[in-house]
């Protein structure tokens, strides 16, 4: 599954839990940057989208097909917004906001990722939705 929902100022995607959906929303957000002129966005806009997306994959519906990941990026004077949310039971994300990575590390860079990309991320309180802003 992999629907497109046009919104005033940006669009949602409802998507299944299929890795490849990342790819897919990547697409979108080029084609919604590209038609008003704000290409300059799609690499930071990219790299944050698809952190968050594979978390919310991976980590919050475990890859479980059945559930489904909700994305909206919405454009704002200043910037760009992205929203976030699965299925899953959420995580204690207040202990892991301030967390660091090395060079070599594989896994656990999502928070860096998003402190040094979004001006802000908050979760909301079950710690399955995610909201970043993003003011390039």
């Amino acid at each position: 599954m992999f629907e497109l929902t046009p919104l005033d100022q940006g669009f949602a995607l409802e998507m299944g839990t299929i890795l490849e959906n990342v790819d897919r929303c990547v697409d979108q957000i080029r084609i919604f940057l590209e038609a008003r002129n704000a290409s300059e966005h799609l690499f930071p806009l990219s790299l944050l989208a698809r952190e968050a997306l594979n978390n919310a994959m991976i980590h919050g519906n475990n890859l479980d097909r059945t559930k489904t990941v909700t994305f909206r990026l919405l454009a704002r004077a200043d910037g760009f917004d992205l929203q976030v949310m699965d299925e899953g039971p959420g995580f204690a994300w207040d202990r892991h906001m301030q967390a660091r990575s090395q060079a070599d590390d594989v896994s656990g860079r999502g928070h860096e990722i998003f402190r040094n990309y979004a001006k802000a991320a908050r979760y909301n309180t079950k710690g399955n939705a995610l909201t970043l802003e993003y003011r390039g």
